[in-house]
């Protein structure tokens, strides 16, 4: 399934209720952190401390588990990404809501149903949901007057999304034509192409993952051309802003 959540694996016929028991589990704790950080930090630094715990583990914890379980957990966790995203970016803005769910709906539809075609409308409205909250996070920090502890938090959600994103187009692209990468090793995806989309976002690379065709060569350049522009416009204008407001 989708996102490494059995789209390759049609043999596996575990109960997909597992993970409605995981939500459910999870919901008690979820209601009860966001309620600590709002009473705690307030409501802007609540939401962004959220996206920024959320896709914390869905980039840095996501390759160390395995199993089913794991997998189903791991789903929801990126269920609440777009939740948070959308909360982070945007106060009682209908349409990115309205956005959100149907993301969050196909991601799901594609997760019971197991068709090719939902999964691959699923993957595509992810990346249109992550790359506008992408540009609209970019914009939000660009208008901002001062800089704080949220305007930071931002900047790093904004790098960690873009990193997000960059999977998702790498697995798209996986999902469409499994040969446009070379490995030294069998691929597991998503988890190694999270960290090849890091890897080739921060200009790094190991050699370990590489693009073997014409389209998942251009996407690692968009990736590295993309960290680049972060590193020349979001941090300078935040460190720029933060020192303007120091000074002045």
């Amino acid at each position: 399934m989708f996102l490494g959540l059995g789209w390759q694996n049609y043999e596996d016929k575990e109960p997909k209720l597992i993970a409605l028991i995981i939500l459910l589990i999870l919901h008690k704790y979820i209601v009860k952190m966001i309620h600590y950080l709002q009473s705690r930090f307030g409501r802007k630094l609540e939401r962004n401390i959220s996206l920024l715990v959320l896709s914390f583990i869905y980039v840095f914890i996501w390759g160390l588990t395995s199993g089913d379980l794991e997998r189903y957990g791991f789903g929801i966790i990126y269920s609440l990404i777009f939740i948070f995203a959308t909360r982070a970016i945007k106060d009682n803005n209908k349409w990115l809501f309205l956005f959100s769910a149907i993301s969050i709906v196909s991601f799901w539809l594609s997760f019971f149903l197991d068709l090719k075609l939902v999964m691959l409308l699923s993957h595509m409205l992810s990346i249109l949901f992550f790359s506008m909250s992408i540009v609209l996070l970019a914009i939000k920090l660009a208008k901002a007057k001062t800089i704080s502890a949220v305007e930071f938090l931002e900047g790093i959600n904004l790098y960690l999304l873009l990193g997000i994103t960059g999977s998702l187009l790498l697995s798209l692209v996986y999902f469409l034509e499994p040969n446009a990468f070379n490995a030294s090793y069998k691929l597991n995806v998503p988890a190694d192409l999270i960290y090849f989309s890091f890897v080739t976002l921060t200009s790094l690379g190991y050699g370990d993952i590489t693009p073997a065709m014409a389209v998942s060569k251009s996407l690692s350049i968009f990736l590295s051309f993309s960290g680049q522009i972060y590193i020349a416009m979001i941090v300078s204008m935040l460190v720029g802003k933060y020192l303007n407001s120091k000074t002045s």
